[in-house]
């Protein structure tokens, strides 16, 4: 058995090795004794069949196939122990000629781990930014948004005004056409607080229950669905139910049912969760520049099998978020004026950032004499270097 290795660019390699005749046959030998308990011979018990006899009864293309996959698996295991560089993937084996009797010769192609140089990341510097501080309409917001949620309502007959709550059925059509995204049954909205498209609640102050109405808006020009952006629809809506809405008072009541004695203790609790949801966002910016700027020191062959392995990912992620939400991937596409193409090189240009960035945190961590066994380990050297950016 003979190697010979060859270095392909972007940090793969291809493996030859060479098998005599004898061990070429030898797997051939192990194969017809491993297929000769499945072969019934008359006569005979399974597996007591004189080999002769058992490999007249053996399909050749079967035993060529066993053989095969022997050579490939020993020639491997062998191949291992004398890699300087070893695989990141499973190695892509070439199909060539075996045959008994015959040299042969097994080609194996295989990713390792690329060479990595990172550019003088400690001098990335973030600089400090004053804390942004909360502010008491921030506060009144986050009460008011508690206060609704655990709000009462009233079915009532008289003409719904901003703040009530409204049950409305409605149909949309564009160019006369019936739009079934652009409908609902029993849809349920506070008006003057709808996340719907702007000014559709406001149509509907002034109608009680049973009251119909046609109406046109006109969508906005930043709407995420591009076939409706700047478009025209026509809105046929009734109301069916329509509700005042009572509010609890922000009392030391109130307060019991979020764990505090009082009040204030609310207050001052959803102020500080505020400050450190601030904190929180303002370091995740933070750390986007970082790893902006890391990237961009990082140099190295990207091995492709690890683009791939990341692009798969960004794909399955992709599908589950749409089979979540049953949603047809076709028509999500279309209502961003995207082709699957497209989406495939943005996948594509993100793998390519986040291995680098992958690869080079590995170099730090490995600098550092750090191991980065888990995504937890990952992310606290991560947030090291960027804390260390910022002081």
């Amino acid at each position: 058995m003979k190697f010979e290795s060859k270095k392909l660019p972007r940090s793969r390699y291809q493996l030859t090795i060479s098998l005599t005749v004898t061990e070429v046959d030898s797997h051939f030998n192990h194969a017809l004794a491993h297929l000769a308990s499945t072969v019934k011979v008359a006569g005979f018990r399974p597996g007591k069949a004189p080999a002769g006899v058992v490999k007249e009864q053996v399909d050749p293309t079967k035993l060529r196939e066993e053989a095969y996959s022997l050579a490939v698996q020993t020639s491997w295991r062998e191949a291992v122990k004398d890699l300087k560089e070893l695989p990141i993937q499973d190695p892509e084996v070439e199909l060539g000629d075996f045959e008994e009797g015959q040299v042969a010769k097994l080609t194996f192609e295989f990713d390792v781990r690329p060479e990595v140089k990172v550019g003088n990341w400690e001098k990335i510097k973030l600089g400090k930014t004053k804390e942004e501080e909360v502010t008491n309409k921030e506060v009144e917001e986050l009460i008011d948004s508690l206060r609704r949620a655990h709000a009462k309502t009233i079915a009532k007959l008289t003409p719904a005004k901003t703040g009530d709550k409204v049950h409305v059925d409605f149909e949309g059509s564009l160019g006369g056409v019936r739009q079934a995204k652009l409908s609902s049954k029993n849809f349920p909205l506070v008006i003057g607080l709808a996340n719907t498209i702007p000014g559709f609640d406001e149509q509907l102050v002034g109608l009680k229950k049973g009251d119909k109405k046609k109406f046109q808006l006109k969508f906005p020009a930043n709407h995420f669905d591009k076939n409706l952006a700047e478009k025209l629809v026509d809105f046929e809506a009734e109301v069916t139910e329509v509700f005042d809405i009572i509010l609890p008072e922000l009392n030391d009541e109130f307060a019991k049912g979020f764990g505090h004695k009082k009040a204030e203790q609310l207050t001052k609790a959803i102020k500080e969760d505020i400050g450190s949801r601030k904190k929180e966002e303002k370091f995740v910016s933070q750390k986007a520049r970082w790893l902006a700027e890391f990237e961009r020191l990082v140099n190295c062959n990207l091995p492709e099998s690890l683009l791939r392995a990341e692009v798969e990912r960004s794909r399955q992620a992709w599908r589950a978020f749409l089979q979540e939400r049953h949603i047809n991937e076709g028509e999500w596409l279309k209502s961003r004026q995207l082709t699957l193409e497209q989406l495939e090189k943005d996948w594509h240009k993100a793998a390519e950032a986040s291995v680098k960035i992958g690869l080079g945190l590995a170099e730090v961590a490995k600098i550092q004499k750090k191991e980065l066994k888990s995504n937890e380990e990952f992310q606290t050297i991560l947030d090291e270097l960027v804390k260390r950016a910022i002081s």
